[in-house]
């Protein structure tokens, strides 16, 4: 009989992704700190031979792609190791390529890192990562895909629940968005080259991290709850009108800009039809809740997992408002963007990973979390932090689109205008401190859970020995 120390890891795939985004979570979100501290004190790290690497310029890509495919994406495919195999029924295939291409992520992401910091950048939101590193990109995400596709194949259980769908079409829509995002465009000029960014833009969000995201939540909340899905055939509209309506939303970014105006109209009704797979995951959601609202009071897990849900619908709320001419000509370019960006990204699905970490990586490691406590001061902290953030970038946001309007856009008036948000650049930077601080408590009770894991199973070697 193998001794402890011989057996295999089923989960070791999903452990190599999980404990990285840890790593990139932290990185990306002191990079988030410094950008809010910037706001108040634009010199801030701006001294010395090394300034130029912290020019606001290149620590804001630096931050976006840290937070996007350091952290939430690793999360993303970590749990797609661990659930998919357990939706099948069956051991996750081609373990050794699963494990490999952990290591290969972080190695693209570490590159990526580089690259940004020294200033070498396409300058396209989101894909601001060179051609050679896009190529390591696609060649990842397939290989992530056939481990997951191969598992689904494979299945021992007949039905597909509706998780896997989400994921599966994640899987196919992120290699496509990715291609069409950072490759072809480099052969155009013009208005098709800011259509291009913007379905890549709008798209990777919606069709890479909502998916997977909303795929999670299906999975995670029956296992909460201990109650059954409250409508399979709901969740399958949910999907399938994602998948039809959101790939058009791309227009809705460039209203008012230089493109035709059919073009801007075009991009209208496909964002106000996502009020339909909004809707449907909220009414799956509170009715899969049925008769255990009252667990929300002792499972943290589950707060997250609701608190994430009703961000998601809070940010599918405003996206069909800003793809309207009139708001758009207010809120464009104003500071009400990043803080409606971070509504999906932080509030929603960082929220979603947070709670399937605390539930499962547990789990796979056979031992109970370290601190029921700190999981709840993380909990506090991030909606705190979320909700100032987004409440101070929202309100600077609507003062300086009017403020635009009204011809402040230029010369002293535009500086005065820009002093006047200080009050609104400071809850944004007490927001990403509380942000931080959440992160590292999650962080560091995650690691401790991890180095406790580590020791009872060194006892038990000894124990066996």
């Amino acid at each position: 009989m193998p001794s402890p120390s011989t057996k295999k890891d089923p989960y070791l795939p999903s452990k190599i992704y999980l404990y990285s985004s840890l790593f990139w979570l932290a990185l990306g979100m002191i990079y988030g700190l410094i950008l809010s501290l910037k706001f108040l004190w634009p010199n801030f790290l701006a001294f010395g031979p090394f300034q130029v690497f912290f020019q606001y310029g290149r620590i804001r890509p630096v931050h976006t792609n840290l937070v996007l495919f350091g952290w939430l994406t690793m999360a993303n495919i970590g749990a797609l190791f661990y659930v998919i195999p357990k939706l099948c029924r069956n051991q996750l295939s081609f373990e050794k390529i699963a494990a490999g291409t952990g290591i290969v992520w972080n190695i693209i992401v570490l590159a990526g890192t580089v690259a940004l910091t020294m200033g070498f950048t396409t300058t396209t939101e989101y894909a601001e990562w060179p051609l050679w590193i896009d190529v390591l990109v696609i060649l990842g995400m397939a290989a992530v895909a056939l481990v997951c596709f191969a598992t689904i194949a494979t299945r021992k259980e007949k039905q597909l629940y509706v998780s896997l769908w989400y994921f599966m079409g994640s899987l196919i829509w992120l290699i496509g968005l990715y291609i069409i995002g950072n490759l072809p465009y480099k052969l155009l000029s013009g208005v098709p080259q800011f259509l291009i960014f913007w379905f890549y833009g709008h798209n990777v969000i919606g069709l890479w991290f909502t998916t997977v995201g909303v795929g999670l939540i299906y999975y995670l909340l029956p296992y909460l709850t201990r109650n059954p899905l409250y409508s399979h055939k709901l969740s399958l509209i949910g999907f399938w009108t994602i998948a039809t309506f959101y790939v058009w939303n791309g227009p809705h970014h460039l209203q008012n800009g230089p493109i035709p105006l059919w073009l801007m109209k075009a991009g209208v009704i496909p964002s106000v039809l996502l009020i339909i797979p909004v809707w449907s995951v909220l009414a799956n959601v509170f009715g899969t809740l049925k008769g255990k609202w009252h667990a929300l009071s002792r499972n943290t897990p589950l707060k997250f997992l609701i608190v994430g849900a009703v961000f998601y619908l809070v940010t599918c709320l405003q996206g069909p408002f800003h793809s309207l001419q009139g708001p758009s000509s207010v809120i464009k370019f104003t500071d009400w963007v990043p803080g409606h960006a971070h509504l999906p990204l932080f509030g929603a699905f960082s929220f979603v990973a947070f709670s399937f970490m605390y539930v499962f990586l547990p789990k796979m490691l056979k031992t109970k979390l370290y601190s029921n406590k700190l999981m709840e001061w993380h909990f506090y902290l991030a909606v705190t932090g979320m909700f100032l953030f987004a409440f101070s970038t929202w309100s600077a946001g609507v003062l300086e689109g009017f403020a635009w309007i009204e011809g402040a856009q230029y010369g002293m008036q535009f500086v005065e205008m820009l002093i006047s948000m200080r009050p609104f650049f400071a809850i944004r930077a007490v927001a990403g401190v509380a942000m931080l601080i959440s992160s590292f408590v999650f962080i560091y009770n995650l690691a401790m859970t991890i180095i406790k894991a580590n020791r009872n199973s060194q006892n038990e070697e000894i124990s066996a020995g």
